[in-house]
């Protein structure tokens, strides 16, 4: 059974913010200070996170069950 985790406004606002600086390939380049906080923190199925380099910088993407909390939360 999967552990339900209730997500925090920061955790909110990261997704929006992955969402709305989304390239039309889908992909959300991250800095540096926030891909540790996306490995760590959030949880993995809301979205596809990638390592872009030896900087500490990546990219990430809403899965489907991420856009379609991103969506709920539009109606809540």
């Amino acid at each position: 059974m999967p552990t339900e985790t209730k997500l925090d406004s920061g955790q909110k606002h990261i997704l929006k913010l992955i969402a709305r600086d989304a390239g039309p390939d889908g992909w959300t380049p991250v800095s540096s200070q926030v891909f540790p906080l996306l490995q760590t923190t959030f949880p993995a199925e809301l979205f596809d996170l990638e390592s872009v380099g030896d900087e500490g910088r990546g990219r990430a993407r809403l899965t489907l069950a991420g856009q379609g909390v991103l969506d709920a939360m539009a109606w809540l």
